[in-house]
C-alpha cells in the first residue's frame, strides 16, 4: 500500500492483527531484511500487527527532495505512525542499524507510547568518522562461492560478512541486493552523516520496558563500543555482542538471533 505523508509517498505493508509492531530498516536499503528476519518469529504468535514499511528515498517509498537530514527523516517516520495508530496509541519499536538510530529519536519524541523496543546492530553515531569500528575478521569463507561471484557481488560482502558461505550469501542476494539499486542516490547523500539537532539519549526516566540491543562483535559498519554509551538509558534492557558475526548478525548467527528476539517476546505482555 502506498500512504502519502508530509508530501512524501510512503509504501507499507501490514501483517496480522493486534498490538501494533513498528519495524524501520536500515540505511539504503528496504523492509524486506525486516520482514525477512521477523516474521518467521512472529509465525506462531497471535496477538501482533506488523507493521513494515520503506523509509523515503528507499525501496518503493518516494524521495522527497524537501527531506534534507535525520531530523526530516524523523518527522515523516513519526507523522507516517501517527497516520497508522489513534493518537497515544502504544506500540512496540524495532530498528536495524539506521532504523535503530530512528527508533531512538522515536523513543525520545514519543516518550510513553514505545512498549518495547529491539535495536538490531543500531546506529549510535550516525557521523562516520566519530564511530568505534572493530578490525574486520573473516571467521568463514567458501571459496568456491566467492570465486564465481562477480567482481560486483563480491565487492558487496567483502569486509562486510564475515561469513561468506552459501546460505549467509544467498539470504544476503535475497534480502539486501534487490533493494541497494533502489535507493535514492541524492537523498542518500543529502541525509548521509547528518545527525539529529536533539539529543535522543537525554530521556525523561530510564525506559523501563524490555529492551533488546543486539551486536555483532566484528560489525565493521557501526561498531559495538558506542552501543555501551546508551545502554544505561534502559533499565530493563538485555545488550547481546554475538561472536562471529558482523553488521548482518541475523545472517550470520540465525539461531542466536532467533533465540534472543523470541525471548524478548516472551517478556513483552500486552
Amino acid at each position: 500500500m502506498i500512504q502519502k505523508v508530509c508530501d512524501t509517498d510512503i509504501f507499507y505493508e501490514i501483517i496480522g492483527q493486534g498490538f501494533p509492531v513498528i519495524n524501520i530498516h536500515g540505511y539504503g536499503i528496504d523492509h524486506c531484511s525486516m520482514k525477512a528476519s521477523l516474521e518467521p518469529l512472529f509465525a506462531d504468535r497471535n496477538g501482533f500487527q506488523r507493521i513494515y514499511f520503506d523509509l523515503p528515498g528507499m525501496g518503493r517509498s518516494g524521495a522527497n527532495p524537501r527531506i534534507l537530514n535525520s531530523d526530516d527523516m524523523l518527522e515523516v517516520v513519526m507523522q507516517f505512525i501517527d497516520y497508522l495508530l489513534p493518537r497515544e496509541q502504544p506500540f512496540i519499536l524495532t530498528g536495524l542499524s539506521y532504523g535503530g538510530y530512528l527508533a531512538r529519536g522515536i523513543l525520545h519524541k514519543m516518550w510513553g507510547r514505545v512498549q518495547a523496543l529491539l535495536l538490531i546492530c543500531p546506529v549510535v553515531r550516525f557521523r562516520r568518522r566519530g564511530r568505534q569500528l572493530p578490525d574486520f575478521r573473516l571467521w568463514e569463507r567458501d571459496d568456491a562461492l566467492v570465486s564465481a561471484l562477480e567482481p560486483n557481488e563480491f565487492e558487496t560482502i567483502d569486509q562486510f560478512l564475515t561469513i561468506q558461505t552459501k546460505p549467509v550469501w544467498e539470504r544476503f542476494k535475497e534480502e539486501i541486493n534487490p533493494s541497494l539499486a533502489l535507493a535514492d542516490s541524492c537523498l542518500m547523500e543529502r541525509i548521509r552523516d547528518t545527525e539529529f539537532s536533539f539529543d535522543a539519549d537525554s530521556l525523561e526516566t530510564a525506559f523501563d520496558n524490555p529492551a533488546l540491543i543486539l551486536l555483532g562483535r566484528h560489525d565493521v559498519a557501526v561498531g559495538y563500543k558506542d552501543a555501551w554509551k546508551v545502554y544505561d538509558n534502559f533499565s530493563d534492557a538485555t545488550l547481546v555482542i554475538l561472536g562471529r558475526c558482523g553488521h548482518c548478525l541475523q545472517m550470520e548467527q540465525p539461531d542466536l538471533f532467533n533465540a534472543h528476539v523470541l525471548a524478548w517476546l516472551d517478556q513483552i505482555k500486552l
